[in-house]
């Protein structure tokens, strides 16, 4: 659909000027006849060669979720007024802001200062807490996707950014080049939506405002792509008291990124201790946002980016520390290791039906040991798959090893009842502990355990 100015949508919203376009979309100025108030109106772009059936699943997405955006309130997301079609194609009505984007901002003054920076971010994670409260994941945070006014930090797109398919969004390489290097490895690789992809594009979008550059470049949109999937980013130079957060938000396995009320914390305090190079701390610290621009029209010269110079930042005590160490994953596994020796030696004397306790061997040194190598077996760290899919394989797992062990044993020699809802219920009992265990224990996934806030308290 393309629709051009002085067009009135949905009988009330006639659009003025382009104030901004990409790949997947065209935002106008433009004007609510029936309120007499500014609006701003995005035109969504959809991917060509899409046939009838496509087409119409994927209208009826944007409008449902941009619907779902629409339920969001608060200072820091900008408001979803209205969804309408026009020509078969969706159209968003949303609140009219005017400011500059942190992108123009960063285009046109260079790198922010830290505390700055870390304002923003406090600012653009509450308003993503707010979201990902209401079930909804933005999914393509960027500097663009940041606005700027007098008084407030405003995050843009949400219930429209966060509906493109996944599939449609790779390749379409022309729509999303400049997108992938604010992309979740887990989102490139097609993975389901999760606020974990926000804290993501969060460290890489204050990564960009500290050091002037995205934590991942490539000349094309594959090797960016690769990139982001498979590299580290570059070491911040700039980052001073952020730079744990960057690390741990930069960190390709969504476990063990920093959570949001880590990341909250982290940013509170680099807010409110001001730039470690020497300004006091205070009010001026958190360096208010630029005050109102209006927004560059088509045809008007682009900005000259001028870097502004920025003083290096003086390295944190603690900083440097090993964001997580192999302490914590040792742990887990001991903890994992002894809550399910105690829960097999439990069922087995407990449950009426199991009779281990009353074996010659049962409470000896062999059967002991056979309980210590199974309760080893599900200690292992945890498989990089759904929790939902985990549990049933687990179950799985667990009965054909009980009757491996019986095969070995004898059949009444393991102390558990074999009648096929005896071992049914003693399964699920100790394949649901040890389930819950690799959840609930930090550091229990692979690679996993979470020390980068020792380095944050330093700050």
């Amino acid at each position: 659909m393309t629709v051009g100015g002085g067009v009135l949508i949905g009988g009330r919203y006639r659009l003025l000027d382009v104030i901004g376009q990409g790949g997947m979309g065209r935002v106008w100025r433009g004007r609510d006849e029936t309120l007499g108030r500014e609006v701003a109106v995005k035109e969504l772009l959809l991917p060509p060669g899409v046939d009838g059936a496509e087409r119409e699943l994927l209208v009826r997405r944007v409008l449902r979720e941009a619907r779902a955006g629409a339920r969001l309130d608060h200072p820091g997301i900008v408001t979803v007024h209205d969804v309408v079609e026009h020509a078969g194609a969706p159209v968003i009505v949303m609140e009219y802001v005017r400011g500059r984007s942190l992108g123009a901002v960063l285009k046109a003054d260079g790198p922010l200062p830290v505390a700055r920076a870390a304002a923003i971010g406090e600012a653009v994670l509450r308003a993503l807490r707010r979201a990902h409260d209401t079930g909804i994941v933005h999914r393509d945070l960027k500097p663009d996707n940041v606005l700027l006014t007098e008084d407030r930090v405003v995050i843009t797109d949400f219930g429209i950014a966060h509906t493109a398919d996944a599939t449609t969004a790779l390749t379409r390489t022309g729509a999303v080049l400049g997108t992938p290097a604010y992309m979740a490895p887990e989102q490139l690789l097609g993975r389901p939506a999760d606020p974990a992809n926000d804290l993501w594009a969060l460290g890489a979008t204050l990564y960009t405002a500290v050091e002037g550059q995205a934590p991942f470049t490539a000349e094309t949109f594959s090797a960016l792509c690769i990139a982001v999937a498979t590299q580290e980013p570059r070491p911040p130079a700039r980052a001073g008291a952020l730079a744990p957060l960057l690390v741990s938000l930069l960190t390709k396995d969504p476990e063990r990124r920093a959570t949001a009320e880590e990341a909250l914390a982290a940013l509170e305090a680099a807010a409110r201790g001001g730039d470690p190079s020497g300004a006091g701390p205070g009010p001026a610290a958190r360096a208010a946002v630029p005050s109102a621009v209006p927004v560059p029209r088509p045809g008007d010269a682009a900005p000259v980016p001028v870097q502004a110079p920025v003083p290096v930042q003086a390295p944190v005590p603690g900083a440097t520390a090993a964001v997580r160490g192999p302490g914590a994953a040792a742990r887990a596994r001991l903890v994992r290791f002894a809550g399910c020796f105690a829960l097999i030696l439990l069922a087995g004397t407990l449950l009426p039906w199991n009779h281990l306790a009353a074996l010659p061997h049962g409470l000896g040194p062999t059967g002991l040991a056979v309980i210590a190598l199974v309760a080893l077996a599900h200690a292992l760290p945890r498989p990089r798959l759904r929790p939902a899919v985990v549990l049933p394989v687990l179950f799985a797992a667990d009965v054909a090893l009980f009757h491996a062990l019986r095969l070995v044993l004898g059949w009444r020699q393991t102390g558990f009842g074999t009648l096929p809802w005896h071992v049914g219920v003693n399964m699920l009992v100790i394949s649901v502990g040890a389930w819950l265990l690799w959840w609930k224990v930090p550091g229990s996934r692979r690679g996993g355990g979470r020390a980068w806030a020792s380095a944050t308290r330093a700050m």
